[in-house]
């Protein structure tokens, strides 16, 4: 039997991996599993409700970058962003490097890290040469000695990142390559190759899709084609799992719902999008002024990470016709960074099948929600205007990301370009469905792997050969 460590960086990764088939597939093929995490307890113990059968579960020691290192790969960071635009001819790539820095350290560092950055980015084969002295200097930390013999312990004939942008899995893949121990990373998802968070290189990358084949192709010339996988992405494999699903009258009256209407979807961004509420009172005022007899109802589904009130007086306000289903992410209060306190619930698994399979079509701004509800083929509006005069936020530069370059000539959403038109097109994607949108599949063929529900077994066919 050969053993296989999972590297689980954050709590963001554990519904995709954890809660999937993946895991049983690896068991079936009979690779011993290894979690080896920086989850919460309380996660822990969620997945072992899912995965009885899992060896053993290592945390991860506590781990600080040195300000050295913290400089250097921010500073790299920056410089593949900066040749990332050059070659994407996409300024929106410079998107991605955070600037709203709260401390005055933070502050200093992230303008020196701009600095060498723009140095690095003059010559590519300079930007290597730093990437390989990060590896360097990240195995001189003291956390080195405890992860090497965290993974001599564990004894892995292979190790698999489940996300490629937190800095933990830079010592952890440093031993493995001293070890001499395959490696593997997911990219985890659609959007991830042009924001420059591949930290490590590893022997064999696992992606959604040809066009993020062609990405990471180009964005890394270093490393072999071959190396590549197009593997598909479990995100999706739920909807094809009965166990998850509700009749659409037991789950409607859990919150509400009447069965009986049409149901829209709104489904929310997380706090980088500002004027989610406003949005939000836009449709709910479109869909009040609608004949009471054909009105359709709105099922609110808020962005898991945001825990704010903001869309409080909103739903307050048009609580006869918006009814909110919130996801079932939990917070493990004082586990430090946000990604690793925050996980998801095999309950919100189920909340987010049943919204999907219930609904009759989604609303947001530009959403991977689209993607969920083009499985079902319904149809999905993306809100495309400014709903506050003179903001700072464009909605127009938000569809500009270089993930949306793969609609390409596709009509694979109806576009909302005012607030006059909501009611209007909320009527035509009720009454019309397959002409709002009619390119979903194709474009959804485009993003991920198909079959959608083979992704767990690509994954594992991939790490066996």
């Amino acid at each position: 039997m050969k053993k296989i460590v999972l590297i689980v960086p954050d709590g963001v990764a554990v519904r995709n991996y954890l809660y999937s088939s993946f895991i049983n597939e690896l068991q079936s093929k009979n690779f011993e599993v290894l979690l080896y995490h920086q989850i919460s307890n309380a996660a822990i113990e969620e997945v072992k409700k899912v995965q009885p059968s899992l060896s053993k579960i290592e945390p991860i020691p506590h781990f600080i970058e040195k300000p050295k290192a913290r400089l250097l790969r921010e500073s790299l960071a920056y410089a593949r962003l900066k040749v990332n635009t050059k070659k994407l001819k996409n300024p929106t790539v410079m998107d991605f490097w955070n600037r709203n820095q709260k401390s005055l350290k933070q502050k200093v560092l992230y303008r020196l890290a701009e600095v060498l950055g723009t140095v690095f980015s003059w010559n590519y084969n300079l930007m290597l040469k730093m990437e390989a002295k990060y590896d360097i200097e990240i195995t001189k930390d003291a956390i080195f000695e405890k992860i090497t013999k965290d993974i001599e312990q564990l004894n892995p004939d292979y190790i698999l990142n489940l996300h490629q942008r937190a800095p933990i899995s830079a010592p952890i893949i440093a031993v493995a390559k001293k070890k001499k121990i395959r490696t593997a990373t997911v990219i985890f998802s659609w959007d991830n190759v042009p924001k420059a968070r591949l930290i490590s290189r590893y022997d064999t990358y696992l992606v959604w899709s040809e066009i993020m084949k062609s990405e990471l192709s180009l964005l890394y010339p270093e490393i072999e084609k071959s190396s590549i996988q197009v593997v598909g992405t479990p995100q999706f494999e739920f909807y094809f799992e009965e166990k998850y699903s509700k009749s659409k009258e037991v789950f409607f009256s859990e919150f509400g719902l009447d069965s009986n209407k049409k149901t829209i979807c709104f489904s929310a961004n997380d706090l980088s999008s500002p004027y989610e509420a406003n949005y939000l009172e836009d449709v709910c005022e479109a869909i009040s002024k609608m004949d009471e007899s054909t009105r359709p109802q709105l099922l609110f589904r808020r962005c898991p990470v945001d825990k704010t009130a903001r869309f409080d007086n909103v739903l307050e306000k048009y609580k006869n016709i918006v009814f909110a289903v919130d996801p079932d992410w939990r917070t493990e209060k004082g586990n430090g960074e946000s990604f690793v306190s925050i996980y998801p619930t095999l309950n919100d698994v189920s909340l987010l099948v049943n919204t999907v399979k219930h609904c009759d079509a989604v609303i947001n701004l530009g959403s991977t929600m689209a993607h969920d509800f083009a499985v079902y083929n319904k149809p999905c509006l993306y809100l495309n205007y400014n709903p506050v005069s003179n903001s700072i936020f464009k909605v127009e530069m938000s569809y500009k990301f270089q993930h949306f370059r793969s609609m390409d000539t596709l009509l694979p959403v109806g576009w909302i370009t005012s607030k006059d038109q909501i009611g209007e097109l909320i009527k035509q994607v009720l009454s019309t469905p397959d002409e709002i949108g009619k390119d979903r599949i194709l474009w959804m063929k485009k993003i991920a792997q198909y079959p959608l529900e083979n992704s767990s077994k690509n994954i594992v066919n991939s790490i066996l050969n």
